[in-house]
């Protein structure tokens, strides 16, 4: 591969860069736009591919081409040809503005959090150009913290206006804003905008999507007049978001009037299959996945989840255990069958690890220790040092009741995180271990604790009778939730002290009034001699309605 002979030989990569020029003429003018549609597109080998066919000239291609090849570069994960390149140029990284970008560019896309390199490689840049920016924001928006969203209104304000109408940076910064949470200045920005791109749309309807503002996104795919299959794409992940009938109906009228050629794609497949499952058409789902002739582990891990969704446990693992048998087999080829697999046993990938993440969620759902330990002896020990893995089994360990196999599994973790913590109190909740769940819950470092930890662990003391404990953990939650609240009223439900529940619904700012008006009533019904087990079985509905 091309740059694998760059790295391999410095010369021949010092020789490259050493010929850059802003007036450089490139073999190709459109050769770099290209590789970017590519990218774009996730396409990343075919970049490669493309750039591959002009090794024998690399040195006249333009620093945007070398870029969007660092960029493609990136999305393989290959950090050890980062660190190769950049030993190679680091002695002029202050002073080039062309190798620095696309060293940023390729710090921003691999994992490990090297987006922070990527910004402390900026701080070195004295008049950072467009490109540069660019990238700045890509990498802030990497990391997608309040600090990354300062710096990113401090450079705003300081680069040159002409840079604000520039259609790359307008969708680089709103994607930035959009991953860091400030939905409201990303909207004012793009409402700015006059002449809007897919890009920039595509850009506003994902970040309304990760920010849970779903509705926002196919409003936003309604002023679209010729979406394109990204934009299809994010319209069935905000349909999937929603999960009602308005977006069953929305899903199912734009994918039957989408081009065939773009529901033969296998990302817009898999997203179209998300969103009925979603939305709870699971036959029609299970059709479109049936017919399709190319299953990706994608494509497995969102049946499996739509099965899970849909208390459907059983058919999530019928899909597990079948993931031999796709059309390979069908076709008797032997090497392909195998080939597959190998994809979710060997390689460490991110669609690997969900399809692992939702057969444990169903081994979850069943909650049967020898079905659950038959199934976890065939995940690969690569698997079982992720953090996600380990926290998905610590919960699964617990349901099953095995509370030994859930602490070893705690126990082993080297980098502890709000989710681990949780899992384990939630896991000694329900096996009747209150005081070892408030132990944990005590030793939980304040970063971590959000509303999840307090529910679970009032929810513990619940089980466990320790009402004095949740009494005082409750009155010191400074900013208490409606899960908070319904979690402590049912607390004070099962050990029958109702005025005090009422007490706490009185409290509360009626948010919900017609499920507050009818538990008001279960108090009134409660001096005719209504059973305590009906009082908290209208706290389970609570619960589901408070949301």
């Amino acid at each position: 591969m091309m740059l694998k002979k760059l790295v391999n030989n410095p010369r021949i990569f010092l020789t490259v860069v050493a010929k850059r020029s802003l007036n450089i003429q490139s073999i190709d003018h459109n050769l770099g736009d290209r590789m970017k549609m590519l990218n774009d597109n996730k396409q990343y080998l075919q970049t490669l591919e493309l750039i591959d066919k002009h090794i024998n000239n690399i040195e006249k291609c333009s620093n945007w081409t070398i870029i969007q090849t660092l960029k493609a570069c990136s999305e393989l994960r290959d950090i050890q040809r980062d660190s190769n390149i950049h030993n190679v140029v680091s002695s002029r990284l202050k002073h080039d503005p062309y190798i620095l970008p696309s060293l940023t560019h390729f710090y921003s896309y691999i994992r490990n959090n090297q987006a922070k390199k990527a910004i402390d490689l900026f701080s070195e840049i004295n008049n950072p150009d467009k490109i540069i920016i660019n990238l700045l924001f890509n990498a802030c928006a990497q990391l997608g913290t309040t600090k990354e969203l300062n710096l990113i209104k401090k450079v705003l304000s300081n680069i040159s206006e002409s840079f604000h109408s520039d259609p790359f940076i307008q969708t680089s910064l709103i994607d930035a804003l959009m991953k860091c949470g400030d939905t409201n200045y990303a909207q004012l920005l793009f409402d700015k905008i006059k002449t809007k791109n897919l890009y920039i749309y595509g850009a506003m309807m994902k970040g309304f999507i990760k920010n849970n503002m779903a509705i926002k996104a196919i409003d936003i795919f309604h002023k679209i007049k010729n979406p394109d299959r990204v934009i299809y794409l994010l319209l069935f992940s905000a349909c999937a978001q929603i999960a009602t009938e308005e977006a069953l109906n929305l899903t199912k009228k734009i994918s039957s009037n989408i081009s065939q050629v773009f529901l033969s794609d296998s990302s817009l497949l898999t997203s179209l299959i998300d969103a009925l499952m979603m939305c709870g058409d699971i036959k029609t789902a299970k059709s479109l996945f049936e017919k399709s002739k190319m299953k990706t582990m994608s494509m497995y891990s969102v049946m499996m989840k739509g099965y899970v969704v849909n208390n459907m446990a059983t058919k999530a693992i019928d899909i597990y255990n079948n993931i031999r048998k796709d059309e390979y087999q069908r076709e008797n080829n032997h090497s392909k069958i195998s080939d597959l697999f190998n994809v979710i046993e060997n390689d460490y990938s991110q669609s690997d690890i969900t399809i692992y993440l939702w057969l444990i969620k169903a081994l979850s759902q069943i909650a049967i220790f020898s079905i659950s330990q038959t199934f976890v002896k065939h995940i690969p020990n690569c698997y079982l040092r992720n953090n996600r893995i380990r926290n998905s089994l610590i919960n699964m360990w617990g349901k099953t009741g095995s509370i030994d196999q859930a602490e070893r599994i705690f126990n082993n973790i080297s980098q502890f995180d709000h989710v681990g913590y949780t899992a384990m109190i939630n896991a000694y909740g329900l096996n009747g271990m209150g005081m070892q769940a408030v132990e944990l819950f005590r030793k939980m470092p304040k970063e971590f604790i959000d509303e999840s930890a307090y529910v679970c662990v009032l929810n513990a003391c619940s089980h466990s009778g320790l009402v004095d404990v949740a009494r005082s953990i409750f009155n010191n939650i400074s900013m208490k939730t409606d899960f908070i609240y319904t979690t402590m009223i049912d607390c004070l439900s099962r050990a029958a002290m109702f005025e005090e529940a009422q007490q706490l619904i009185d409290e509360f700012e009626y948010h919900h009034a017609p499920v507050w008006s009818m538990y008001n009533q279960l108090f009134e019904y409660h001096n005719q001699n209504v059973s305590t087990r009906l009082i908290i079985d209208y706290l389970g509905l609570i619960k589901i309605f408070i949301q």
